[in-house]
């Protein structure tokens, strides 16, 4: 039980800070609030892919990426070749996901490039009460987790000839949908147990100050990583302004 919330990380040119990593996905979140153009999101997207390359996930980052492209040409097409409530109901949903994506990109960097024991002794430096930082790090593990789970669903379903797709949600939504959820949900409720019971194994909830065999702190590459976003909302603050 106590290896399901082991760390997951991976290696990588870069070896950011937990904190940077954070500060990153807040300086992201705002990128993405202040562009006024997709070619601002592009830059930004950009950018989060040549970090995902250098921290060791660029495969993630990638696939992201494809699919952020994608997005971007529904919006595109929609908005030249349909009208009427079929383009904006098409429209609107490419560019509400292709807003999520920059973040969801910088969020699984976070979430595969550190470990737990990294990400607890980063919040207990920066002083977070243990009512925050104990959830955070449950949350950091469980994503992975239903990931897997996510993937012994879909062998079930195609071992029972119910196949995840879209062809076959739209031949039979409601089977689909409860062969899917149903299983996630109850096993959302038994990694949660898991999970807490194998923090509460390490010591997770132990008073007294951490420790880490790992070594944290601030290098050149967080410095240069933090600078470039913050470039970044320089950038989309002067086209927001009218620079453009």
């Amino acid at each position: 039980m106590a290896a399901i919330f082991s760390g997951g990380e991976r290696p990588g040119r870069f070896r950011l800070d937990p904190r940077t990593k954070l500060c990153l996905l807040f300086i992201g979140n705002i990128t993405v609030l202040l562009s006024p153009a997709i070619h601002y999101e592009l830059l930004l997207v950009a950018s989060i892919l040549l970090l995902g390359l250098l921290c060791g996930v660029g495969r993630y980052c990638l696939k992201m990426t494809v699919v952020y492209f994608l997005l971007a040409a529904v919006q595109l097409l929609g908005t030249r070749y349909l009208d009427g409530f079929l383009q904006i109901f098409l429209v609107t949903f490419a560019v509400f996901l292709r807003k999520v994506f920059p973040c969801a990109m910088l969020g699984g960097i976070l979430i595969a490039t550190t470990r737990v024991n990294e990400f607890m002794a980063a919040m207990h430096r920066l002083r977070i009460p243990r009512s925050v930082a104990v959830p955070l790090a449950v949350t950091l593990r469980y994503f992975p987790m239903i990931k897997e789970e996510w993937k012994h669903v879909c062998d079930a379903m195609n071992m029972r000839g119910i196949g995840v797709s879209v062809w076959r949600f739209l031949q039979k939504p409601l089977k689909t949908t409860e062969c899917i959820y149903v299983p996630i949900l109850i096993s959302a409720a038994k990694l949660a147990d898991e999970l807490a019971a194998a923090a509460v194994t390490r010591g997770i909830d132990n008073p007294q100050p951490r420790t880490c065999l790992q070594q944290i702190g601030f290098g050149m590459a967080d410095g240069i990583c933090i600078g470039w976003f913050l470039l970044l909302v320089m950038i989309n603050l002067w086209g927001k302004g009218g620079g453009s």
